[in-house]
């Protein structure tokens, strides 16, 4: 795609932050004109910010843009599998995330697993497996799983179950900003040692209609409940609070080079469009609704994360594991000093970082 494409784009969506709908239509118009989703390049990506600045005025995909999509359309936890499975940056996140968790974690004769956007508790599965298979796992975890779908609390119950490893399991069916008093008593009650761990889901809170800064009241409560540590994996990218034509371009940066990171992998077309095809939800999200206080996708840089963790009173480290997983081509994996970096050529795409209590 040409740099005239992208002027092209980047009209649109500043019309429509300034809600002139009928001219970015326009310059959609216009643009559509250009794009070849199947070319090399941006063309996949260039459709799916188109789709979502159309929709988010009022416009559907023409009948060929659906066509084109639908090829490569599968339930989105089957996606989900083959982006856990082949993008490194997230494949990587959970192997490093595991490993610091393994750190706290095996070996105790009890321990405590406060685990945040659980879902089917497959990364906590995978855990709890190799614990077991290298004679390491807890002779007793209790897993506190926090997640709004009742139906994956309870798959990730029978998936912790089914690792063999003695367990008790509490399902808290809310949002993390939505968590009780109660709630925050089981944390605090539980068997020592206390780790969180947050893998993807913290972007997702929202601040409260009443302007609570609710990942800052989060990492407050959690400190309160004096865990031994804080496992965090997020993207490196800042959706959160900025304005539309802002957001656009940081997330056009950001996805860019997760689909340059897709077509480097020695997968089939047929997958690699797949999986760009799971990210069509989060473009959309970003850069198509247009409700700002409806939006669910709110990534923030690493630099936010690890100050918010500072000013709750955790301090980031150096990540304590023996050895972090081979830079495999075609991603690369740098440990900072209060981070690990996951990325493509050069640009962060995902963080891993892990927090103590300042005290210590």
């Amino acid at each position: 795609m040409s740099t005239h494409a992208f002027e092209m784009l980047c009209n649109a969506v500043e019309e429509t932050h300034a809600d002139r709908a009928d001219t970015a239509r326009r310059w959609l118009d216009k643009l559509r004109g250009l794009i070849d989703p199947e070319s090399a390049g941006d063309g996949f990506l260039y459709l799916l910010y188109h789709d979502a600045l159309a929709r988010r005025i009022g416009d559907d995909q023409d009948e060929r843009d659906n066509l084109y999509l639908r090829r490569f359309e599968r339930p989105q936890i089957e996606l989900f599998d083959l982006v856990a499975e082949h993008l490194p940056v997230v494949a990587l996140a959970g192997r490093i995330g595991g490993a610091l968790l393994a750190q706290h974690l095996a070996g105790r004769e009890t321990a405590t697993l406060l685990s945040v956007g659980i879902g089917s508790g497959f990364q906590e599965a995978a855990l709890l497996t190799a614990l077991a298979n290298q004679g390491k796992a807890p002779g007793r975890l209790t897993v506190i799983g926090v997640d709004p779908a009742a139906a994956s609390l309870r798959q990730a119950e029978r998936s912790l179950r089914d690792t063999g490893v003695t367990l008790d399991f509490h399902g808290i069916p809310r949002v993390a900003e939505q968590m009780t008093g109660h709630d925050w008593d089981l944390v605090r009650r539980a068997p020592r040692p206390l780790v969180m761990n947050a893998a993807f889901a913290l972007h997702h809170l929202r601040d409260s209609a009443a302007g609570v800064d609710e990942r800052d009241a989060f990492f407050a409560r959690l400190r309160d409940v004096e865990p031994d540590a804080v496992v965090l994996c997020e993207p490196d990218s800042d959706h959160h609070r900025v304005p539309l034509p802002e957001r656009f371009r940081n997330s056009w940066e950001h996805f860019h080079f997760v689909f340059r990171l897709i077509d480097a992998l020695d997968v089939s077309v047929a997958d690699r469009n797949a999986m760009k095809l799971f990210f069509r939800r989060e473009v959309a999200d970003i850069v198509g609704t247009a409700d700002d206080e409806e939006r669910y996708e709110r990534h923030e840089p690493t630099e936010r994360w690890l100050g918010r963790l500072r000013e709750a009173g955790f301090q980031p480290t150096s990540a304590p594991v023996r050895s972090l997983p081979d830079s495999a081509h075609p991603a690369f994996v740098r440990r900072d000093p209060d981070s690990v970096r996951i990325g493509f050529d050069g640009e962060s795409l995902v963080s891993v970082i892990h927090a103590v209590p300042a005290h210590r």
